[in-house]
């Protein structure tokens, strides 16, 4: 039998021992809550980081996504830009092609009544008098470089 701190017999011993029982039980019972309260917040935390990796690959994804569609948006139209190229080309071609000085000149005669001047007649041309001509230093000098070949001096 237990003892009390004065020697004399602890009669009450079955009720310590039940408060024993009792803490233990407590105390098993808060490191319960406190494994499960773990548990948990590592539980949050996985799924925020999967969340918020999900999130990232997502927008990845749709910026890969919205550059590939620009670029196939991008090479449809320069096909077409092609296409009507050689469409304007072609039709440039065939109006060239269609293009006849002696149906030009036929039809100025009979529709217009005009007529090609003689070798004996003056044709005057008026020409604006502010057209110049400018050189610049540069060009000067390389006429005179190029001369220079010639002379044997530079």
């Amino acid at each position: 039998m237990p003892y009390n701190n004065n020697l004399a017999y602890d009669l009450d011993f079955g009720a310590a021992a039940a408060e024993t029982d009792k803490k233990v039980k407590e105390q098993q019972r808060q490191k319960r809550a406190k494994a499960k309260a773990e548990r948990a917040r590592i539980h949050r935390a996985v799924v925020c980081c999967i969340s918020i990796f999900a999130l990232c690959a997502g927008f990845m994804i749709s910026r890969n996504v919205t550059a590939y569609e620009s670029k196939r948006n991008v090479a449809k139209l320069q096909k077409e830009l092609n296409s009507l190229k050689e469409y304007s080309s072609q039709k440039a071609f065939e109006l060239d092609k269609s293009i006849d000085r002696e149906e030009i000149e036929r039809e100025a005669r009979t529709r217009l009544n005009m007529v090609r001047p003689e070798k004996y007649q003056t044709v005057y041309v008026n020409i604006k008098q502010d057209d110049v001509t400018e050189v610049t230093v540069k060009e000067a000098e390389g006429i005179k470089s190029f001369f220079g070949i010639f002379t044997g001096k530079k």
